[in-house]
């Protein structure tokens, strides 16, 4: 069957078992705009600087179980009407998603020309070209490097959700397509066992590749899948009106707290999406005809429902040009503006640019809509590549200033994974395997270990040349401070828990271990040093490093420019400073050595800003450049001398 060609009614021969029928796909319900407004709400408020809504995220999810019900309503209904049209589906697609989609990406990269500097300009332009052919979340996904710029500075990385939705879309409707001769049952069994094996593949991302996990499509079919089993009536009957409007509301109920208590640790989407997704789904089955589903369509959950394509569009790139050159942590007058000005901007994209696009293209024939979308599309490609070929010319900054600001991003360049070790003794989500011979130790010369996180990589190559007459194994993971009680995603955890307890004190002099340390680690280090000593081993502890509330190459060269380099001073986190005196005589207590960056890095209580050389001591809020990494590792070698 053709791309423009109709197709055969779909038999309906499956008894459904919920009293909500298929026919509710097929009619508008306002519930399910209210639905939205739970969805878009805490994403909109995680983002604008409520921390407290830590998991706000999980609306994407809500989003992707009910875009499977009602496109599956679409489809299904218009296959049982002989009706369906493959061309008539995706112009819907691209009049409902492009319009709106493009001005945003616009007014970005224009944005961004003027606000941006070079290095976050040029992601920008590569990410808006990725966005046009809707591969942006392959594109975050394969930059989406453990150190990569933070995700709440990419003005356009929320756009990896419609990527998976679109993807999705390109094979969905073919697959009903081609079974469109079978019964509602047997649909359902085979929509059963994609999801179920897109649940699977989650679960294993998660677990080892939780990068992949989270972007990608494999990991993400089964919450669109759930939406359209729904859709088919593959849910029990709950006849007692009461009982089904007391659930609803704990499906509410359980939305809400999923959006305050999942972490963004936790492993993502399977299973800690799976409550938010069924709570969803439950309301899409059962919601109709209960008080839910009248406090779901409610005036302000509906108004909010209506504009939430477009909040979700604009409050992203809003986010992230204020944070430019700023402290990450918002105040609630920041909070208070950024919801301000998503709430305009949405409003407006959706009374000026969706609902004329809607009105205009949405019904016809003609191919007029597709072949403007691909002008479109090649133009805005063309846009943002020329932009990021060009990111150093538009935003020309000053030799010192430019030098500085070429650390941003550091961590992924060449030099940066020498520095780490990264992707041989140093372990990423996004990552290859790690290599053993990292732990392999040398018979002619001393074995010194390194162990631990980031913090713990970013000394390594420094220790080799620090110390050159020994030989450096390294059993570095990211997340994974070095304790013995530590937690981490499995394979990093793996890596260090073998280092703990496989490792030959004849063999091994010293053990340094190194993380990024909280208060809560003072006892669980001080029994990790005792361990370690218990078995032979010389122990080593590197203190916290010294830390930014935003990127320092970024808010340096911004005050470079500003002629006050001295002011980002203002956004270090004196915590850290804190933790290092209290940890100091914890360690020394239980029988280790310590060394603290706070001697080098802030000598008098005086912090310095650059290195001899001009770089900057910082590639981002912590981790530190290698020159400030060999200073360290200089005094790692004299402490292990003594």
């Amino acid at each position: 069957m053709g791309p423009g060609a109709r197709s055969r009614t779909m038999p309906e021969t499956f008894a459904q078992g919920g009293q909500v029928k298929q026919q509710h796909a097929a009619h508008y319900r306002p519930d399910i705009d209210g639905l939205r407004s739970l969805a878009i709400v805490p994403i909109l408020l995680l983002h604008c600087g409520v921390t407290s809504l830590r998991g706000g995220f999980i609306g994407v999810d809500i989003f992707f179980v009910i875009s499977g019900y009602l496109i599956t309503g679409i489809i299904v209904r218009e296959l049982d009407q002989e009706t369906f049209s493959l061309t008539q589906f995706y112009r819907r697609r691209i009049v409902r998603i492009l319009p709106a989609l493009a001005v945003m990406a616009a007014f970005t990269l224009l944005a961004g020309c003027l606000i941006l500097l070079p290095n976050p300009l040029r992601d920008l332009g590569q990410s808006a070209a990725a966005v046009s052919v809707f591969a942006s979340n392959i594109y975050f996904f394969a930059t989406g490097d453990y150190f990569a710029q933070a995700s709440e500075l990419k003005p356009l990385i929320h756009t990896w959700s419609l990527a998976v939705e679109e993807q999705f879309y390109l094979f969905y409707p073919l697959l009903l397509l081609a079974l469109r001769r079978l019964d509602r049952r047997r649909l359902i069994v085979i929509l059963c066992c994609i999801g179920l094996l897109s649940f699977a593949i989650g679960g294993w991302l998660a677990a080892y590749q939780a990068t992949a996990g989270y972007f990608l499509l494999p990991a993400r079919i089964w919450e669109l899948v759930l939406g359209a089993l729904i859709s088919l009536g593959f849910f029990p009957r709950l006849a007692h009106g009461f009982i089904r409007s007391a659930l609803c509301l704990l499906a509410i109920a359980g939305i809400l707290v999923c959006a305050v208590v999942t972490g963004s640790g936790w492993p993502f989407p399977v299973p800690f999406a799976l409550p938010p997704t069924a709570a969803a789904a439950f309301l899409l089955a059962y919601a109709p005809g209960t008080s839910a589903a009248k406090l779901l369509s409610a005036r302000i959950p509906r108004a909010i429902g209506l504009i939430s394509y477009s909040l979700y569009l604009w409050h992203r790139p809003i986010v992230a040009l204020y944070l430019a050159g700023r402290s990450y942590t918002l105040g609630w007058q920041d909070s208070l503006l950024l919801l301000m000005l998503s709430g305009i901007a949405a409003t407006a994209s959706y009374w000026l640019v969706e609902q004329p696009a809607q009105k205009r293209w949405r019904s016809g024939t003609g191919l007029k809509p597709h072949l403007s979308a691909a002008i479109g599309i090649v133009v805005w490609a063309a846009a943002g590549l020329a932009i990021a070929a060009n990111a150093d010319r538009i935003r020309h900054l000053p030799p010192k200033v430019s030098f500085v600001a070429s650390y941003l991003g550091f961590e992924a360049s060449p030099a940066g994974r020498r520095q780490f070790g990264t992707d041989r003794c140093f372990v990423i989500p996004t990552g290859k395997n790690y290599d053993p011979s990292c732990m392999t130790a040398a018979i002619d010369r001393p074995n010194v270990l390194l162990v631990g996180d980031s913090h713990a990589a970013q000394l390594s190559d420094a220790l080799r040349q620090a110390m050159p007459n020994a030989h450096i194994l390294q059993a570095t993971a990211a997340g994974c401070r070095p304790l013995l009680s530590g937690q981490g995603l499995r394979r990093c955890r793996a890596i260090v828990d073998a280092a703990f307890h496989t490792t030959d004190s004849t063999k091994i002099g010293t053990v340094i271990l190194a993380g990024r340390w909280f208060d809560a680690d003072a006892e669980p280090l001080a029994q990790t040093v005792r361990f370690l000593k218990g078995r032979g081993f010389k122990v080593l502890i590197v203190g916290p490093v010294v830390e930014y509330d935003a990127d320092v190459p970024e808010i340096l060269a911004r005050a470079m420019l500003a002629g006050d380099p001295g002011r980002i001073l203002a956004l270090r986190t004196i915590e850290r400073e804190r933790l290092d005196h209290k940890l100091a005589p914890i360690v020394k207590a239980s029988g280790a050595r310590y060394v603290s960056y706070l001697p080098i890095e802030c000598p008098a209580n005086r912090c310095r800003l650059f290195t001899a050389t001009g770089a900057p001591l910082h590639m981002d809020q912590s981790h530190v450049t290698p020159e400030l990494a060999q200073q360290m590792a200089q005094s790692i070698a004299l402490a292990n001398q003594r």
